[in-house]
């Protein structure tokens, strides 16, 4: 027990080291180089921000447009059965009113009009169930819109986040004379001596 006491706290404290490092990115390598560089180290943390948040978005429009899409097939298929079953209640129901008639005694006509109360009790069922299908294709149809709406937005944003690093990068080029690229490249080479 002790052993896995110790195990998980050496694992924790080496999860904490890891999460304290800051990343490898283009932000960090050129605030490292002093404050002149500052305002392109912010534009390209926005960006990579921009980044972030739409393809959280574009993961959010993916989820609400396969959920309508379930939602819109599951409520067909409810209106499918339902117009089935309602159409056989009323079958059953016209069979049975029309042997009503030929009721003999007040027991009887009690009796018939029981079973014909149960067949209207499923046939409205039926019709309730496909009220419900109705619901649930509108349902369905709101949600693939918003996903779509998401799904647009998310490349807008996308896009524009990509932009805003590019952007950066190209004026710390010019600025600099050279590629970050080559510079960290020149950083690598410089470390393997």
């Amino acid at each position: 027990m002790r052993a896995v006491v110790c195990s998980l706290l050496v694992i924790g404290a080496m999860n904490l080291a890891g999460c304290a490092a800051t990343p490898n990115t283009f932000a960090t390598k050129i605030k490292a180089q002093g404050e002149q560089h500052l305002d392109l180290s912010q534009q390209w943390e926005q960006g990579l921000k921009d980044v972030n948040n739409a393809k959280a978005l574009l993961t959010s429009g993916q989820k609400l447009i396969s959920e309508g899409k379930t939602e819109i097939f599951e409520g067909e298929k409810l209106i499918t059965e339902a117009r089935a079953e309602a159409q056989r209640q009323r079958n059953v129901f016209i069979a049975k009113a029309g042997s009503l008639s030929g009721a003999q005694s007040g027991i009887h006509a009690t009796k018939l009009t029981e079973i014909l109360e149960d067949i209207a009790d499923l046939w409205e069922d039926a019709d309730e169930k496909f009220v419900d299908g109705k619901e649930l294709i509108e349902e369905g149809n709101t949600k693939v819109a918003e996903g779509e709406s998401a799904l647009q937005q998310g490349q807008t944003m996308l896009g524009n986040g990509r932009s805003r690093m590019q952007q950066a990068e190209t004026k710390y080029q010019e600025r600099t004379g050279q590629g970050l690229v080559e510079q960290m490249h020149i950083e690598e080479q410089s470390r393997n001596f």
